[in-house]
């Protein structure tokens, strides 16, 4: 694997490429096989050799599917790994239920640095060029994970964007949310790009998104809220968060974790009627267990990959994300959007509204400019080794090639050495310490994917 840093020669304010490319023999969505120039940061030309731009920087992508690059709209990156840990996961329910644990030691801001670059650098590996990430703002840490995801997020400035959630503590409200919200408002004054909290169910948790909306308002960003994924739906929060986007909020809303609209059809198409014409987003985590449950269950009546089809006829958008978190409570899994949509496939969904979920649905939550393979769009690409977006979504290669504002700013080559059964070399010992290389002593080399 090789990731660009960006102080590397040649990026021009960390974000075009000097040179125009030309991505040669790419396979793009729709099946057709094309040349793709990129210059100035830009898609310039899909097929064909535009004037103006007459020497290219040849990529050979034949045998690559050429698609945006992914978006991670829910990760949490920042959070303090296993050797940290003393209680349960902020963000990770207790009984279910959406109380919030937060009883830990509070890890040194290098650590915490250390961790969420590491965790970046794999997604970047993976052709994701945006995470947003929910990062723990209570009362034993502090500002230490907002400062340090800050410090990451300059580091990868114009390869990677990253945005910072605020994620609050209960409680909120009262005297007894003092401390929390005045945390808040200093990490919205840091640097974060939203608020969020896990506020549970009942009447206190809608009294908690009321002054987490009011905190996000004085601060002019916007709420990314956890709502309850039990297997009933929460409609009161539902309805309160639909109430404060109606009554004027004027930033961007964000519902995660999003598993369930109601029991009954004529309810759940009320709900996204309303999430239609309020704009609020809606981030599903397929890893997690009631979404995989209701998509193998009940879909139609409880929610699951059901839920994501029809807010996406809906016009109410869409992304999937990951869960992913360096704490042992964290869903299984890796740093890779595309894992995130082999679950939707499973799930029952296609491989386009998959891709969709972890792309063009995660820009329009981001509110990141739209990415296509035609010409005008942003060169934000990646291209993985798969003859079509079945096996980019259910082979999960890691094979792949990263583009960022036109520049190639990772690879992740996949390969696998294979003993050749009609030679007696071809024994357990050859990828023992000392051994000789397999390609030479009768082994076949080939490239994965």
């Amino acid at each position: 694997m090789l990731i660009v840093p960006p102080a590397s020669p040649g990026i021009t304010g960390g974000r075009s490429a000097p040179h125009p490319l030309l991505l040669r023999g790419a396979r793009l969505p729709d099946g057709r096989i094309e040349d793709v120039t990129v210059a100035d940061g830009v898609i310039v030309s899909v097929g064909g050799n535009p004037p103006g731009h007459p020497s290219p920087e040849p990529v050979d992508l034949r045998g690559y599917l050429l698609l945006p690059s992914l978006v991670e709209p829910h990760a949490h990156l920042g959070l303090p790994g296993p050797a940290w840990a003393t209680g349960g996961a902020l963000g990770q329910p207790a009984a279910g239920r959406g109380r919030w644990v937060t009883a830990r030691s509070a890890p040194a801001m290098a650590d915490i640095a250390a961790l969420a670059g590491s965790f970046a650098a794999r997604y970047l590996a993976a052709g994701t060029t945006a995470i947003r990430v929910h990062l723990d703002v209570a009362t034993e840490a502090g500002l230490r994970a907002v400062e340090a995801l800050l410090e990451v997020r300059a580091g990868l400035a114009g390869i990677l964007d990253i945005q910072i959630v605020a994620a609050v503590s209960a409680p909120l409200t009262g005297l007894a949310g003092t401390a929390s919200r005045a945390l808040l408002r200093q990490a919205l004054a840091a640097g974060a790009d939203l608020a969020g909290a896990g506020p549970g169910a009942g009447a206190e948790a809608e009294r908690t998104v009321e002054a987490l909306a009011v905190d996000a308002a004085g601060a002019g960003v916007g709420l990314d809220v956890h709502i309850d994924e039990s297997a009933g739906p929460a409609p009161r929060l539902l309805g309160r968060l639909i109430a404060i986007a109606e009554a004027g909020f004027g930033h961007p809303l964000t519902i995660s974790h999003l598993a369930s609209l109601g029991t009954r059809k004529k309810e759940r198409r009320h709900a996204e009627r309303l999430l239609a014409s309020t704009g609020i987003g809606v981030v599903v985590l397929p890893r997690s267990g009631p979404f995989r449950q209701h998509g193998s269950i009940d879909a139609a009546a409880c929610g699951g990959p059901v839920v994501v089809r029809h807010l996406l006829q809906a016009g109410v958008p869409v992304a999937a994300g990951g869960d992913i978190s360096p704490e042992p409570t964290s869903p299984a899994g890796r740093a890779d959007p595309l894992e995130t949509a082999s679950h939707l496939v499973t799930a029952r969904l296609t491989p386009a509204e998959a891709i969709t979920a972890i792309s063009t649905g995660g820009r329009q939550i981001l509110g990141l400019p739209s990415v296509a393979v035609t010409p005008g769009s942003p060169a934000d690409l990646v291209a993985i080794r798969a003859p079509d977006l079945w096996e980019a979504v259910t082979d999960v290669t890691t094979d792949r090639i990263v583009l960022r504002g036109g520049r190639v700013v990772a690879r992740n080559l996949a390969t696998a050495d294979l003993a050749r059964p009609d030679r007696a070399v071809a024994r357990s010992s050859w990828n023992l310490p000392g051994a000789l290389a397999p390609g030479i002593d009768g082994a076949t080399s080939f490239r994965g994917g």
